[in-house]
């Protein structure tokens, strides 16, 4: 496979990243997020006074959010290369990397159609708003059981090839501050909110420095040439040169 669509991949997790937050932050401006203690009237306000840009915004997300999969799929194949033929964590991390999108974009569809009407009927605006953020951070296991597959496989390794072992620490490390956003749900004031310091802000920058460190390492791992190919080659150029002798030493 060339390096270059491995590179690619790996970068298409920053650029998801970015994605999302110039989709977020500039367009849709659901950062800050509106309170859960707010009315259906107001969250129907707030959808309606800035409508054209969170649907906008909404279609930054889905394209970030598909471009979450190529850095998923890089990730699987550095994976593979350090648990070899039989891979189960490899296809865990791939599976459930490949669900994570699937939640982005409904989410991103439910913040949309809370957008397209938003006066008509305003409490089903907020149920829209409120299924999109449980949608957007409450799945956190799938990205928690996602590293813990990627963790145990950099862990096991001791080789420390492909991926240096306190990376397989970090990774772990991360998972833990991402779990609280599994109960935002259970609250509607405090910091484990969809706005608060643990639902949101800590996790939330964890989540961007892990991106960013992961997709580091994914570039270190994919300069390093395949220990087979590499033998292959060997095996090749060997049996090149025993040819090359053998027709000499006829003629």
């Amino acid at each position: 496979m060339k390096r270059s669509y491995l590179r690619a991949c790996a970068w298409s997790g920053p650029v998801c990243a970015f994605l999302w937050i110039i989709g977020l932050l500039f367009f849709a401006r659901f950062i800050p997020p509106p309170s859960p203690q707010e009315s259906a009237p107001e969250i129907a306000t707030f959808f309606a006074g800035n409508a054209v840009g969170i649907r906008w915004g909404m279609v930054l997300l889905l394209i970030g959010g598909v471009l979450y999969l190529p850095w998923v799929a890089v990730i699987a194949v550095q994976m593979k290369r350090i648990e070899g033929r039989q891979s189960p964590l490899t296809y865990v991390q791939f599976g459930l990397g490949t669900l994570f999108v699937l939640l982005f974009v409904l989410a991103a569809i439910f913040w949309q159609t809370a957008a397209y009407r938003p006066l008509e009927d305003v409490v089903f605006t907020q149920r829209f708003n409120d299924m999109g953020w449980f949608m957007f951070l409450s799945p956190v296991p799938i990205v928690t059981v996602q590293g813990l597959a990627l963790s145990l496989v950099v862990l096991g390794d001791r080789s420390e090839r492909l991926f240096p072992r306190w990376f397989g620490w970090f990774n772990l490390w991360a998972q833990l501050v991402f779990l609280p956003g599994t109960v935002i749900p259970l609250f509607k004031a405090g910091p484990v909110t969809w706005n608060g310091a643990i639902g949101l802000w800590i996790p939330a920058v964890a989540f961007t420095v892990w991106m960013c460190l992961v997709t580091w390492a994914l570039l270190r791992a994919v300069a390093v040439p395949d220990a087979d190919a590499d033998a292959d080659a060997d095996v090749e150029v060997g049996a090149g040169e025993d040819a090359s002798s053998a027709f000499g030493a006829m003629a």
